[in-house]
């Protein structure tokens, strides 16, 4: 169906224009001075508005198949509809995990059945156990590989075992030794993909805690128990293996000042790494648990108020490309259990975009500059630019219209996730989107998502990708 998009604000990563939009095809078909577009099928009227490229979300766990008491692909693509998220990436910890081309296959075909925005798969790294199928994977149009470093599998389902004393040793698959990850390095590099890593030093943890001498007790023993120093020790181990080998690796869910500065000293040194940091991040701190309370548990966790700015600067010099969610639900019984035992992850692909909005609104974060950290830079970084993250003829015709006055609340009844818990529960803020068009159909209107599904699995152009540090 052919549509237009009249009198709109175009938001880029470079500037902003007044423009109409032509689509047709699935496609942008043309840029036009305001009124100077020809009629259109169907119109939206964006006077007033922000028209930015497709937001999207390259860092969501929706625990399908397997897990689907805590989500699933249904419920994750239609929060993500409703939050004004167009395209999303699915990271790989369901049960099983895309470990190989068969199961991407078989995970591709389920997911396009239920998927209300367009999505991109993760593969994951099991070390030793699955190195060679890693080129197949990527060629096969994985989005990068996930190396959970430091992490134990189990053996069967191959989840996360946080505790290694939970399960008999025949059980586990041990996390990789650092020869094992630099060869995974190598592999990753020898097929032109893209290595993201969850940092955290397991070691440098286990010291922390047995230093804490006592069980955890708040929030200031929680972050004793998880240090800093882990992260940072993790992503400079994984620098000098991205110097020695030209994978590029890409620091997932930054947490830490010591961390960005890593990245940021890497990158004027010419290594090939880029990073990512998240909302909660970049909004909350060690203070907000007196108010928010054991929904704001992440890993690594939520630090403190000179690690957020450090982030935020990371983001306004480009040293962090890319912004994600790390929506990663948990029934609700599971999250209201306290701080110790309940498990890591928050809900937050609907609210990536309204609270990185409200950051907008206060003049904290431009336009342009959101428009890079969610559409453009992250559609580089991830192979599928043009194709996403542009306003650009012949690009595919998803857009995120915003309104950069309207006034929300966030409560957790009126999000789309099977279990509704968010940190940011009770959040005013400005800046909504009014509409979001996932390749020239409205999936999204004033908050509610709108039609049947229709995503389509997007896949890397390997010969387009660019260098994510530049920004």
């Amino acid at each position: 169906m052919n549509l237009v998009i009249r009198g709109g604000m175009v938001v880029t990563s470079r500037f902003c224009f007044r423009a109409d939009v032509s689509c047709d095809d699935e496609r942008i078909v043309a840029l036009a001075a305001p009124g100077e577009a020809s009629d259109g099928e169907e119109e939206i009227d964006a006077t007033g508005l922000l028209v930015f490229p497709g937001f999207i979300d390259p860092h969501v766990h929706s625990r399908d198949p397997g897990l689907t008491e805590k989500e699933d692909f249904a419920h994750s693509t239609r929060a993500a509809a409703a939050g004004g998220v167009t395209t999303l990436f699915e990271m790989p910890n369901a049960i099983p995990p895309v470990s190989d081309v068969s199961v991407f296959r078989d995970r591709a075909e389920q997911h396009v059945r239920s998927a209300f925005v367009d999505f991109g798969l993760w593969a994951i790294s099991l070390g030793a156990e699955n190195l060679s199928e890693l080129p197949a994977l990527i060629d096969e149009g994985a989005v990068g590989v996930k190396l959970f470093w430091g992490y134990a599998l189990h053996r069967e389902t191959k989840q996360l075992v946080y505790n290694l004393a939970d399960e008999p040793p025949e059980n586990l698959i041990m996390p990789p030794g650092n020869g094992d990850v630099l060869d995974i390095f190598e592999q990753v590099a020898r097929a032109r993909g893209l290595l993201a890593a969850h940092c955290e030093d397991r070691e440098v943890n286990e010291a922390a805690q047995r230093a804490l001498g006592r069980e955890i007790d708040g929030y200031e023993d929680f972050l004793a128990s998880r240090p800093d120093t882990a992260e940072a020790a993790t992503i400079a181990l994984g620098a000098e293996f991205a110097r020695a080998t030209g994978c590029r690796f890409h620091v997932v869910h930054t947490s830490s000042a010591r961390g960005v500065e890593i990245v940021r000293q890497a990158q004027r040194e010419g290594v090939p790494i880029s990073a990512e940091t998240c909302p909660q991040y970049l909004t909350l701190t060690d203070e907000s648990y007196a108010s928010v309370g054991p929904m704001m548990k992440v890993y690594p966790p939520i630090r403190r108020a000179l690690d957020r700015d450090a982030l935020w600067e990371g983001v306004l010099d480009g040293t962090i490309s890319s912004l994600g969610s790390d929506h990663a639900p948990h029934t609700a019984e599971q999250k209201r259990q306290d701080l110790v035992e309940g498990p890591a992850g928050a809900v937050g692909v609907e609210t990536l975009v309204p609270v990185l909005l409200n950051e907008v609104s206060k003049g904290r974060l431009s336009p342009e500059r959101l428009a890079w950290a969610l559409s453009e830079g992250t559609a580089r970084l991830y192979g599928v630019y043009p194709q996403k993250g542009a306003i650009l003829p012949g690009a595919d015709a998803d857009l995120t219209i915003v309104d950069p006055d309207a006034e929300w609340t966030i409560r957790n009844e009126r999000l789309h996730s099977k279990h509704p818990l968010s940190p940011w529960n009770g959040l005013e803020g400005r800046g909504a989107v009014r509409f979001g068009l996932v390749r020239g159909q409205v999936v999204m209107r004033d908050g509610e998502p709108v039609g049947e599904p229709r995503g389509r699995l997007v896949r890397p152009v390997r010969a387009k990708q660019e260098d994510a540090a530049l920004g």
